[in-house]
């Protein structure tokens, strides 16, 4: 995940997710969106599906790049300077929060500037 790799602005955030397996050739189009919806619930962020990326705060859009990224369910996750992203939240809480929530098995690894590491040693 990175702030440099946007959303499509004219989807919303469901299809914006479940554009990704039917991109990759996993699933038809029905499934896709049910497996979107699924993880946005899970996620805690059900209401945000119908939004568009402009209708979006900076954390609903980042939930909806997480969200894009954990439908593959790969076993590493790595998320790249999450403070350019989470501008308008405290982002080492709500990393954990969606962490906790989203109950993946996999890796989750966090790039970021050198002087913001001590924000994740709780």
């Amino acid at each position: 995940m990175s702030h440099e790799l946007p959303l499509r602005a004219n989807l919303s955030a469901l299809d914006n997710i479940a554009l990704i397996p039917i991109y990759h050739g996993h699933f038809n189009v029905a499934e896709s969106n049910r497996q979107a919806m699924q993880l946005l619930e899970q996620l805690g962020h059900a209401a945000i599906a119908p939004l568009r990326d402009p209708d979006m705060s900076a954390a609903q859009r980042f939930v909806t790049k997480l969200a894009r990224a954990l439908i593959l369910r790969r076993p590493r996750l790595v998320i790249d300077h999450p403070g350019a992203m989470l501008y308008d939240v405290p982002y080492p809480a709500f990393l954990r929060q969606l962490a906790h929530k989203a109950d993946m098995a996999g890796i989750w690894e966090i790039f970021d500037f050198n002087w913001n590491q001590p924000l994740y040693s709780e």
